[in-house]
């Protein structure tokens, strides 16, 4: 088979690919704290939902939430938010069950309708004005909930390698869920080479094992069991959504069911779209600075005129309008 490893070498690899996402997410987590994130915990809807907040240190157009997929956190952003925080409020959230957030009391997972219901709620009672949804995976499915049940908290959504698409129901989602279960180490290492694209063999063969226990956990487990064909989104849904929306795509990404692109693109109101190459499913840990860029390109395209006063740091700035940032070609 290509690409096997030979037996001695998985058998040295497994303990340290175990290892290597807590490892990667505790840096992670250290280095925003260094980079003047604020960690606070607030409870939504009952549920006590761990957040940061980069704060701006200049004039702030608008807000921007960060929301993580499935079996991720917030610190996944940890390369991109503070590089939108030089222009914006950065608040990344940890959704429902992940990271530092609770679950809704008496259940083992949270829908997409509670997900949906807290990430709105956060908005409204948290950011408490309208904001930029950012959302990766299962996090651009909610956001595209979210725009839909608070449109007036919602300036425009920008679509990660978005999961959530009907396509054929299950006919096309049944196949993702077997990935998800792999029964030895070789099929972790397949699912690493699906999710990622230009990431060093070393490092994509270390991340298998840790990524795949995320998959494992009883949170994602549950959730994809209870989750069904009406909770998808439809064709009909993303022609209707009510703001600017934008799509950011690694090419290479074979996680998601074939035709995912395809569906949000061609029906999507015109969104701003670029694809990057040598990308997987996870633009925000593999090219950082394009993504930073992207999202900064657009919510200077649907930022309305505000005040300085409005910057979550409080701090007043006369600072100009800054020029239109250059998305790379």
């Amino acid at each position: 088979m290509a690409g096997h490893l030979p037996d001695p070498v998985e058998r040295l690899f497994d303990p340290l690919s175990y290892a290597m996402v807590p490892l990667v997410d505790g840096l992670a987590r250290h280095a925003l704290e260094r980079l003047g994130a604020f960690e606070q915990t607030r409870r939504i809807n009952g549920v006590p939902i761990h957040y940061y907040l980069i704060p701006c240190r200049r004039l702030a157009p608008l807000p921007v939430l960060f929301i993580h997929g499935m079996g991720d956190n917030a610190v996944t952003w940890s390369l991109v938010a503070p590089l939108v925080a030089r222009r914006h409020d950065a608040f990344l959230i940890d959704l429902p069950g992940y990271g530092l957030s609770g679950l809704p009391p008496g259940k083992s997972f949270a829908s997409i309708a509670d997900m949906t219901a807290i990430v709105g709620a956060f908005v409204r009672d948290v950011i408490a004005r309208p904001a930029l949804l950012v959302g990766n995976s299962m996090g651009g499915w909610i956001a595209v909930r979210v725009a839909e049940t608070n449109p007036d908290m919602v300036r425009g959504v920008v679509l990660m390698n978005a999961g959530g698409a009907l396509l054929d129901g299950h006919r096309s989602w049944d196949p993702f869920i077997e990935l998800l279960s792999p029964a030895d180490a070789h099929q972790a290492r397949q699912v690493a080479r699906m999710v990622f694209g230009a990431i060093p063999p070393p490092v994509r063969e270390l991340s298998a094992r840790g990524m795949i226990n995320l998959f494992a956990r009883q949170v994602v487990r549950d959730f994809i069991s209870a989750t069904d064909e009406p909770d998808f989104l439809h064709a009909d849904e993303l022609r209707q959504v009510p703001t600017p929306t934008a799509l950011l795509w690694g090419e290479r990404d074979r996680f998601l069911p074939p035709g995912s692109f395809e569906f949000f693109h061609n029906h999507l109101s015109q969104p701003y779209t670029r694809v990057l190459k040598h990308c997987g499913h996870l633009p925000q840990r593999e090219r950082p600075l394009a993504t930073a860029r992207f999202i900064m390109h657009f919510a200077q395209r649907i930022a309305p005129a505000v005040q300085p006063e409005n910057c979550a740091s409080g701090r007043r700035n006369s600072e100009r309008a800054r020029k239109p940032v250059q998305v790379e070609s």
